[in-house]
C-alpha cells in the first residue's frame, strides 16, 4: 500500500512539473510577443495550451507504465506527442514568421488530427482505448443526459446574470440561439476538434483526478484539482483574458475551475467515460456568447463576486452526491 501511494505521489509531482514547465515556458514567449501580434495569434497560444496536460500525462504514463500500454494505444500516444510538439513549434515559429496566419494553421492542424484520431479511437482495436476510458458508446445515454443537464445549468447561470444586470430577455435570447446551434456545433466539434478538449480532460480528469482522490479523498481531491486547473490559466489571464485586471481574472478562474471540477468530477465518476467531460467541455466553450470579443475585457469586483456566487449555487451541490461518497480505490 505504502509503495503504491509513493508511486502515485511521484507521478503527480512529475506530471505537474511537466505540465507547468511547458505552460509557463510558453507563457514567457507569449509575454514578449502578445502586444505585437494579431489577437488571433494570442488565441492560438490558448488553443495550444490545452494540449499540455495530456502531453504530460502521456509522457508520465509511458515512463512508468510502458509495458501495460497496448500497441494501438501506444501508437495513438506517439501520434499525440508528435502532434503536440509540432503545434508548439508551429506556434513559436509562426508568431514571428507568419503572425497573421498562425491561428489558421493551428486550427487546420487540430481539424486534421482530430478527424484522423477520432476514427482511430472509434475502431478501438482490441478494446485498447478502454484503458483510458475513451470508448464512445460506454454509458452513452448517461453521457447525453448529463450533457443536456449541463446546458440547463448554464442557462440558469445566464438567467441569474441577466436578472442582476437587468437585461435578462436580451441575454436569454442570445443564449437560447447559441444553445440551438449546439445541435450542429457539438456533433461536428466531436469529430473535428475533440483533440484539444482531450488535451485537457485526459490530463485533469483522466490522469490527475483519480490520483488526487486516492491521496486526499474524493471531495478534497477534486477541489485540489480545481485549484491546480485554475492556476494553470494564469498566463492566459495576464495576456489574453483580462490583461488590465489579471488578478481578478486569476481569482475568478481558481474559483470557477474548482466549482467546475466538482461537476466534471461528478460526470466522470458517473460515466467512467472520458468522452463525457470532453463533450461537456466542448459545450462549455461553445455556449459562451461572443467569447472572442470578450478577450481583453476588464473584470469588475462586482462581476467577479456575483459570477462565483452564481456558479457556487449551481455546481456546489454536486459535491454531496453519492459519487463523492466512499473512498477511491488504488488501481
Amino acid at each position: 500500500m505504502g509503495t503504491k501511494l509513493n508511486k502515485i505521489k511521484k507521478q503527480i509531482v512529475v506530471f505537474l512539473l511537466a505540465t507547468f514547465s511547458i505552460t509557463f515556458s510558453m507563457g514567457i514567449i507569449m509575454f514578449f510577443v502578445y502586444k505585437h501580434i494579431d489577437p488571433s495569434g494570442v488565441q492560438a497560444f490558448a488553443l495550444v495550451q490545452m494540449l499540455y496536460p495530456a502531453l504530460a500525462a502521456i509522457g508520465v504514463k509511458i515512463y512508468y507504465d510502458r509495458d501495460n500500454i497496448p500497441k494501438v494505444l501506444m501508437n495513438f500516444f506517439k501520434l499525440y506527442i508528435i502532434y503536440s510538439i509540432l503545434s508548439i513549434i508551429i506556434l513559436i515559429v509562426g508568431v514571428f514568421a507568419f503572425p497573421g496566419h498562425v491561428s489558421n494553421v493551428i486550427v487546420t492542424l487540430v481539424t486534421i488530427v482530430s478527424i484522423f484520431t477520432f476514427f482511430m479511437i472509434m475502431n478501438n482495436k482490441d478494446n485498447c482505448f478502454e484503458k483510458i476510458n475513451m470508448v464512445f458508446k460506454k454509458n452513452l445515454k448517461t453521457v447525453i443526459l448529463l450533457g443536456l443537464l449541463y446546458i440547463g445549468l448554464k442557462l440558469i447561470i445566464v438567467m441569474f446574470g441577466g436578472l442582476v444586470d437587468g437585461n435578462l430577455s436580451e441575454i436569454l435570447k442570445k443564449t437560447i440561439m447559441r444553445v440551438a446551434s449546439l445541435i450542429i456545433i457539438v456533433p461536428i466539434g466531436v469529430v473535428s476538434s475533440f483533440i484539444i478538449f482531450f488535451g485537457e480532460e485526459l490530463g485533469w480528469r483522466g490522469y490527475l483526478q483519480p490520483k488526487l482522490q486516492v491521496l486526499f479523498g474524493k471531495k478534497l481531491g477534486v477541489i485540489i484539482l480545481g485549484f491546480i486547473w485554475g492556476i494553470w490559466h494564469l498566463p492566459l489571464c495576464f495576456m489574453l483574458y483580462s490583461p488590465s485586471t489579471p488578478i481578478y481574472c486569476v481569482i475568478f478562474y481558481i474559483g470557477y475551475c474548482i466549482l467546475l471540477s466538482i461537476l466534471f468530477g461528478f460526470v466522470y465518476m458517473k460515466t467512467r467515460n472520458l468522452w463525457s467531460v470532453i463533450i461537456i467541455h466542448l459545450i462549455n466553450n461553445s455556449i459562451v456568447i461572443d467569447a472572442s470579443s470578450a478577450f481583453g475585457e476588464p473584470i469588475s469586483l462586482k462581476d467577479l463576486i456575483l459570477s462565483l456566487i452564481f456558479c457556487t449555487i449551481v455546481f456546489l451541490p454536486f459535491l454531496f452526491t453519492k459519487e463523492y461518497k466512499g473512498k477511491m480505490s488504488i488501481e
